[in-house]
């Protein structure tokens, strides 16, 4: 029986985090968006491609937090998306000058760079005798 692994725990927090963040918005997702549009009003964002993302968003984060969850290379790919999605979102944050949850969201990228960090040199524990 193999060692439980440090990814592992870091996947399970991370795939339900995820997807929890996506599905807890998608059945009040016009709700979402109307909110969450708000601070992008004053910025050089046009308003059709706010909206365009934020009605993706809750999917791609449902999507990402499957995958994550699914483990294997899925995992992987997983972590690699969840970092581009929550790129996206600093650009974003940072175009309306939202340093404390830019900062916030920058603990994301470091988690999402560990996962992947982990997930490629994770080796096979050797069998204990």
């Amino acid at each position: 029986m193999s060692k439980f692994k440090a990814i592992h725990l870091f996947r399970i927090g991370l795939g339900v985090d995820m997807f929890m963040h996506g599905l807890v918005r998608i059945p009040k997702l016009e709700a979402f968006v109307a909110k969450s549009s708000k601070p992008f009003a004053e910025t050089i964002l046009p308003n059709a491609f706010v909206s365009g993302f934020l009605h993706v968003l809750p999917f791609l984060e449902a999507i990402t937090g499957i995958l994550i969850l699914l483990g294997g290379r899925l995992s992987r790919v997983g972590y690699i998306l969840g970092g581009l999605i929550v790129s996206a979102l600093i650009f974003g944050t940072t175009l309306h000058e939202d340093w404390n949850l830019a900062g916030q969201q920058l603990i994301y990228i470091i988690a999402f760079a560990m996962a992947v960090w982990l997930f490629d040199h994770d080796k096979p524990t050797e069998p204990q005798n």
